[in-house]
């Protein structure tokens, strides 16, 4: 389902249950079914909100209950204490969620350090802060809590239930509706991208800091919306209710169960478990929810690692099919309300789903090598890529230039007045030996890091201070030693986001047919479907070698593309290179095969210990004393 055909059935199901939720009078609707369906929408906007970054950017947050409180204090301060207009008051808590949750992100994230368990520490810290802050202050709270009164209920909304129910359904419509369309858009592949491998897709060309201050920026303001109608739906706002653990935790659930890489994830984690937590309450076991729950969790988390979404998604015909037939059936015995009878729908489909899932025969693995032979067998001009635009065209002069370039760690120089340049379709191998400082000067040639002192220009452009999808932008792209591909998308769109997000975008549609071109070169087409777990190091080399020169780069960067490769698959790697090389891009080898230098480098320039002691062409830099001496160990006989 692509975005406009999803929004275009999101507004018809909001419009088809407001129009249920205004006439659940006249229908005969229970008020109690409706006060159900409230606190499912709130649960599904609060679970969707978070996993905007959480889910998608893999940033796991603990602050949710922080957004959820300053929505619902801004009600309990404007409208409650002060007397304001209470439809005024949700969209300030809106944005005033939106303002801390942008508070938040920029000092996280501009420290790279602030990931996994540490940014999940710092989110769990700011709703404690603002605990503290709210029962000092009296004008907020002063630890007496506010009361909240009913508000005045247009008549067109009908009762304050109904109300209550057709915001938290609009505010569901939109939370759902934001991250179908994040999900659909460049947004939501650059986060699915830094949810994988946030180093490889900066230097992409992902703007990666931008894209996560959009998705925390758009959960805060979603969730301070609802937390303000959650503040007219509880009555009372006090910092033992808002600032808890159990907010954040059950919107963790919500989305982990019901899956979190994907926009719908969310809705039937809330669907299911809010159901399940109100059954529970109505059958006297409230006191073993948490146990009841926490064993669901543990067993779907075995079963369903993913989440449900992925189980049902593979089976939605039989999952639908089981849950209408269940539903209906135990309905029409007469022995089961409407909302027990969905409960064990919803379940039977689940596990009936998660079953036929697990027992699919799967897909054989794929091949070790293309089916039609070795990569040699291919003659070059069938797949060499479409020659580059106009605007990269190959010329003379020098396209990368090193300048008294020196890095320190600390005390450690690991870099040391280093200047060297790198002229058009040149191919440079780097070597030295270990902690000779050749990686970190790959990194600082590619943005990931910056030089304590000294100038680097590409195409005479400096790029010192910009961000590594910058310098990509300006024409660099590289690979790792160990490779970093994007885990949970195909091979082919793997590729299709250097593309992307590279010099030239695209389109993902259009990005997906010019990655084709770029497997070809490598040899990769009959793995465009797999995953890369299912490849081995080789072929993740070569991926990582496609993935980069689909950026459309004038210079490539090779990291040791070829470590712990055989001497078959060696030459493989240097027929690719070779080709890539045709293309027109320049190429800075890291390698310590010389073999490999001897075929391919048309100059060498060789480190020791942060300082470069030579420079020039293979023949001459191999014999150079100094070189042996660093390299080797010894002086040759």
């Amino acid at each position: 389902m692509n975005a406009r055909r999803g929004v275009a059935v999101l507004v018809a199901v909001t419009v088809v249950f407001g129009v249920l939720g205004r006439a659940s009078n006249a229908i005969g609707l229970p008020a109690y079914d409706v006060l159900l369906a409230g606190t499912i929408l709130f649960w599904m906007t609060q679970a969707t909100s978070w996993n905007l970054l959480s889910g998608f950017a893999g940033y796991f947050s603990f602050g949710q209950g922080a957004y959820i409180a300053v929505g619902a204090y801004t009600t309990a301060v404007y409208f409650g204490r002060h007397g304001g207009n209470v439809f005024l008051a949700i969209p300030i808590g809106g944005l005033l969620g939106g303002i801390l949750a942008a508070a938040v992100g920029a000092v996280a994230f501009r420290l790279r350090s602030l990931r996994g368990e540490i940014f999940a520490l710092l989110t769990l810290a700011v709703p404690f802060i603002l605990a503290a802050y709210a029962r000092i202050t009296n004008w907020v709270d002063g630890g007496q809590g506010t009361t909240i009164r009913l508000p005045r209920v247009p008549a067109w909304m009908g009762s304050f239930q109904q109300m209550v129910f057709l915001l938290n359904l609009g505010l569901a419509a939109l939370a759902v509706g934001v991250a179908l369309v994040v999900y659909h858009t460049r947004l939501g592949h650059g986060l699915a991208a830094i949810h994988d491998a946030e180093a490889a897709a900066e230097v992409l060309g992902v703007p990666t800091f931008r894209y996560k201050m959009v998705a925390i920026v758009l959960g805060g303001v979603l969730s301070g919306l609802s937390g303000a109608v959650f503040a007219l739906q509880i009555g009372f706002v006090a910092v033992e209710s808002l600032f808890t653990l159990t907010l954040p935790l059950t919107a963790i659930v919500i989305s982990v169960l019901g899956g979190r890489r994907h926009w719908l994830g969310p809705v039937i984690g809330a669907l299911l478990i809010v159901t399940l937590q109100d059954r529970l309450s109505a059958g006297g076991l409230e006191n073993w929810s948490a146990i009841i729950l926490g064993g669901l969790l543990a067993a779907l988390v075995v079963l369903a690692p993913h989440g449900l979404f992925g189980r049902l998604r593979a089976r939605w015909w039989l999952a639908l099919a089981v849950l209408v037939v269940v539903t209906a059936g135990m309905t029409a015995s007469g022995y089961y309300d409407q909302i027990d009878a969905l409960l064990y729908g919803m379940l039977a489909a689940v596990v009936v789903a998660t079953i036929a899932d697990t027992l699919r025969p799967r897909k054989p693995a794929a091949v070790s090598r293309p089916p039609d032979g070795p990569l040699e067998a291919t003659p070059l001009e069938a797949v060499v890529p479409q020659p580059r635009s106009a605007g990269t065209a190959t010329e003379p002069g020098v396209l990368v230039s090193c300048d008294g370039v020196t890095r320190y760690f600390g005390g450690v120089k690991a870099l040391d007045d280093v200047s060297f340049t790198v002229g058009h379709s040149e191919i440079v191998g780097l070597v030295g030996p270990n902690g000779s400082g050749k990686t970190t000067l790959v990194n600082l040639l590619s943005g990931a890091m910056q030089p304590t002192r000294g100038r680097i220009a590409i195409s005479g452009q400096p790029i010192a201070g910009l961000p590594a999808h910058r310098v990509a932008h300006a024409g660099v792209a590289r690979t790792y030693q160990l490779p970093k591909p994007f885990a949970s998308m195909t091979v082919r769109d793997n590729v299709a986001m250097a593309v992307m997000f590279g010099r030239t975008p695209a389109p993902l549609h259009a990005a997906r047919q010019a990655a084709e071109r770029h497997l070809a070169t490598v040899r990769l087409s009959h793995l465009a479907d797999a995953l890369p777990d299912a490849l081995n190091l080789h072929q993740r080399q070569l991926l990582e070698m496609a993935r980069a020169t689909a950026a459309d780069p004038t210079v490539l960067l090779l990291d040791e593309a070829l470590a712990g490769l055989n001497p078959a698959e060696i030459d493989d790697a240097v027929t690719v290179i070779r080709r890539i090389h045709a293309t027109g891009i320049s190429i800075i080898i890291v390698e310590h095969l010389l073999r490999v230098l001897n075929q391919l480098a048309t100059r060498i320039v060789v480190l020791d210990r942060g300082t470069l002691i030579a420079d020039g062409d293979p023949m001459t830099v191999l014999n150079d004393p100094a070189v042996v001496r660093a390299y080797l160990g010894r002086q040759r006989a």
